[in-house]
């Protein structure tokens, strides 16, 4: 069959991981996978895009459409933007990350605009309309967590607001496995993070 021009081909619907590359390795035809790729460059991002994940109890689940693969050993940054609610004012939101293979170490910190003017309140805020600003309060773990989350706020401002709060840290890991991202309500009223929610992980060494 003669070759064609890549110009000519039928043009891809949408990147997937299982797409095959045509590569030139040491003089050598081969083809590459668009997963090898992906794992080479080392950025891997994932938005939930489904349906927002609820929990309304004090006990984390994991929300499985933030959940991502660290294929190898290394090290990784990550940065978790979240939209989340709360249901009931005096309810926060319980935040932890975990990882499924070997882990050496992990630092996280989770920060969002507060209420608080001079002083911590650890009440979220979904608006800041005041001239000098507000507080931008943060908790810090260094230890995975489950089903006890580890970073947990005390409320909101508002009910049923969307709430832009953010988790981001570095993983050490010597073992492939799922990095994870948990969630639970404070006070068990209802909480969610919502649809538009993303993380970004990048393979730095």
């Amino acid at each position: 069959m003669a070759d064609t021009k890549i110009s000519a081909l039928t043009a891809a619907t949408v990147a997937a991981v299982a797409n095959e590359l045509a590569i030139n390795e040491a003089g050598t035809s081969k083809k590459l996978t668009v997963q090898l790729l992906q794992d080479f460059l080392g950025v891997i991002k994932k938005c939930i895009t489904g349906s927002a994940h609820s929990n309304s109890t004090t006990t984390g689940t994991e929300v499985t459409a933030l959940q991502i693969t660290l294929p190898a050993a290394g090290t990784y940054t990550f940065k978790y933007s979240l939209i989340v609610r709360s249901s009931t004012a005096g309810t926060g939101i319980g935040l932890a990350i975990n990882h499924t293979g070997t882990t050496t170490k992990v630092v996280t910190h989770y920060r969002y605009a507060s209420t608080g003017g001079t002083a911590a309140t650890g009440v979220m805020e979904d608006a800041v309309n005041a001239v000098g600003g507000q507080m931008h309060e943060s908790q810090a773990a260094r230890a995975l967590a489950t089903t006890v989350p580890n970073m947990v706020t005390g409320g909101v401002a508002t009910t049923a607001a969307d709430i832009l709060t953010v988790v981001e840290g570095v993983i050490v890991v010597s073992a492939a496995g799922d990095l994870e991202l948990w969630h639970s309500s404070e006070t068990a009223a209802a909480t969610t993070i919502e649809v538009g929610s993303a993380v970004v992980v990048t393979r730095v060494a």
